[in-house]
């Protein structure tokens, strides 16, 4: 309610801001709690269990880790909704799918099935609809698709066109539905009346697709069920053209992925969802890949056996990620020379500085945003090509900003800082610190010509640009690292000058952020 004493009635955005404020004052208290119990699950000798124990530890680590990967995305979302989504009003349709199809591929092949999420070419860049809603619409008919789903799993093919705005279609190789459904769907008719009695036999099927349902119908969308004529069952969502924003700028086909095959990777991750997102992720790309879920497995499986390359978390049990680093390090045969790539969530300056004290070629940051810079990372580590602009075409400007991509997702630099909450101000001055930081030793190392300084500074940046959603400067620092490890002296002066540009920018763009401190 309004202040009595103001004499105003709450708006909509003061409402919304109250809220945030609210959020903001249990967030630390809900993350630490969180952590207590995954921390403490993990301290838990399971050794000294009974097996029938060790599997429920197991099953309840299982669903802590899960717990608290659903609680950061509703944090993140309540925050981007109130912080971002009261600016504009849209949604980032690209990253809200990458979002989902790592959430729901990872859920699925833990349920022993598959989820495969098509989105065809067209599609706008923005909807004027909240993540939230979106969410818990897609989300509950996949959910209801997976229950039935056998071992070809669920398929979401999510297109624009016909003038309906933008089409969901959720298809699994289940049953399909009871025919009762399908003849009282017949009897609604076609258009809007045919969605929503839909919607009405969706309440018969279950809580879940009954809240789809009734929130179809409060955004003024279509929910039409059917079973193919191939078999299973298929929930198709229809968003009206008036959702859509034709000004925004339309989103390409999917990215092709680069092509690992050949690769043999040692991933060492204890995250079960984690575990299941990067080994499907890695797979889609053709690698072959050897999973570990703690220190001491990943040197057994060093020991036993050739990579071309390590992706090493650097939280885990029994031996963390650094000691693993170390122990390979001071082997002395050729397998401490192994590229080694930490993946961790910490990316900043004292977490960095020991990563890369402890051995590591690089950093990737999770969560992954992005299966072909991901893959992309995997090939530049292993000195391979990574299908990245080539020096010479940024040299030339054949490159182009297309082919660097955007200089700042500004989405996703104020999701970040929305979802640092009360520590924005410190985060923004870490970030502010480690930028400058980059600049002088950069700057320093292309005037004396230092290779090694100029690759370990670049490193940083690769890190920190592609964290913040500095995508331009995330490849301008790539090609000059790969000019660098090819020592191509010449060039490297050439190449960093846009290089420099992006990060003069965006030093000023946090400092900004942070009222100019």
């Amino acid at each position: 309610m309004a202040d009595p004493e103001a004499g105003d009635l709450e708006t909509p955005e003061t409402a919304a801001l109250s809220a945030l404020r609210s959020l903001h004052l249990f967030e630390h208290d809900i993350r630490a709690a969180i952590s207590d119990v995954v921390g403490g699950l993990r301290l838990i000798d399971r050794a000294r269990l009974a097996p029938e124990a060790q599997v429920q530890i197991d099953r309840v680590q299982a669903a802590a880790d899960t717990l608290a990967g659903l609680v950061d995305d509703a944090l993140l979302s309540v925050a981007g909704e109130v912080v971002i989504g009261r600016a504009d009003g849209l949604l980032r349709l690209g990253d809200w799918l990458a979002a989902l199809n790592g959430r729901w591929s990872g859920r699925a092949s833990e349920a022993g099935t598959a989820f495969v999420l098509e989105a065809r070419g067209g599609l706008p860049g923005y909807l004027a609809l909240s993540a939230v809603t979106l969410d818990r619409i897609v989300g509950n008919l996949v959910s209801n698709a997976l229950r039935h789903a056998g071992r070809a799993g669920v398929r979401l093919v999510v297109e624009a066109g016909g003038g309906d705005g933008v089409t969901f279609s959720v298809q699994d190789d289940g049953p399909g539905y009871p025919r009762a459904v399908l003849e009282r769907v017949a009897r609604g008719g076609a258009g809007p009346k045919r969605g929503k009695d839909a919607g009405a036999l969706a309440a018969e099927g279950g809580l879940g697709l009954r809240i789809a349902a009734e929130l179809t119908r409060e955004i003024g969308g279509r929910l039409v069920l059917d079973n193919p004529e191939g078999g299973g069952a298929r929930a198709l969502l229809v968003l009206p053209e008036t959702l859509v924003r034709h000004g925004a700028e339309a989103l390409p086909a999917p990215e092709p992925l680069p092509d690992l095959a050949g690769l043999s990777i040692l991933l060492a991750e204890d995250n079960l969802t984690n575990q299941t997102i990067l080994r499907r992720v890695l797979d889609g790309m053709g690698a072959r890949v050897v999973l570990v879920g703690d220190g001491v497995a990943a040197l057994e499986a060093l020991e036993a056996q050739d990579f071309d390359i390590a992706l090493i978390d650097i939280e885990m049990p029994r031996l963390s990620g650094l000691e693993v680093m170390r122990a390979v390090r001071a082997r002395d045969d050729g397998r401490a020379g192994l590229p080694m790539v930490a993946l961790t969530a910490y990316v900043l300056r004292d977490n960095r500085e020991a990563i890369y004290a402890a051995g590591a070629d690089g950093i990737i940051g999770k969560p992954i945003s992005s299966a072909a810079e991901f893959g992309r990372a995997i090939l530049r580590y292993t000195g391979r090509p990574a299908g990245l602009p080539e020096p010479e075409d940024v040299l030339s400007g054949a490159a182009g900003d297309v082919g660097l991509g955007p200089k700042l997702d500004t989405v996703r630099f104020a999701a970040l800082l929305a979802a640092a909450g009360a520590d924005r101000a410190e985060l923004l001055e870490r970030l502010g610190a480690d930028l400058g930081s980059v600049l002088l030793g950069l700057d320093g190392a292309l005037a004396a010509g230092d290779v090694p300084e100029i690759r370990a500074q670049t490193h940083i940046l690769i890190a920190v640009s592609g964290a913040v959603g500095a995508d331009r400067l995330y490849r301008l620092a790539e090609v000059l690292n790969i000019a660098a490890k090819r020592r191509r002296i010449a060039d490297l002066p050439a190449l960093y000058a846009p290089c420099r540009a992006d990060l003069v920018d965006l030093i000023a763009h946090v400092e900004a952020q942070g009222g100019g401190r």
